[in-house]
């Protein structure tokens, strides 16, 4: 099992804003990703740098992931004392996770995305900002 917590300001935007598409001097389109979708992905890659296993995980994986926004200025003090609210708006869940779990597998988290199967992530406000991720092997014997 890896267990960790990266204490930051998340990054809102996603891996889907950053994408381009030009025109050759031929006439085909070709997709790119422009400077800020880069230095999202560099964003990324640097925040989860330390927590790199020493050794790919391999077989079926487990993958949570805790999405901790900051409280907003406007937060009521009810939600505040409870220390976490549902974050209802944008950016996307599934959108924040995209570039997220592209960079754990260029980081060789696993040796191939296919090896998710199963997945659970959260996203929240919180009083302590981060991303929280728990990732096991998964048993296919039980």
């Amino acid at each position: 099992m890896l267990r960790f917590f990266i204490k930051c300001n998340p990054p809102r935007s996603t891996a889907q804003a950053s994408k381009r598409v030009g025109v050759k001097k031929d006439g085909k389109p070709f997709s790119y990703t422009d400077k800020k979708g880069k230095e999202l992905e560099a964003n990324f890659t640097a925040l989860l740098m330390p927590h790199v296993p020493k050794e790919p995980m391999e077989g079926p994986v487990r993958l949570i992931i805790e999405y901790r926004l900051p409280f907003l200025k406007s937060e009521k003090k009810a939600v505040k004392k409870r220390g976490w609210a549902y974050h209802w708006k944008k950016p996307d869940l599934d959108n924040l996770l995209k570039l997220f779990q592209d960079t754990m597998g260029r980081l060789n988290f696993w040796n191939d995305d296919a090896q998710v199967v199963e997945l659970e992530m959260t996203k929240v406000r919180h009083k302590d900002s981060g991303i929280n991720v728990i990732m096991f092997g998964v048993d296919e014997e039980t």
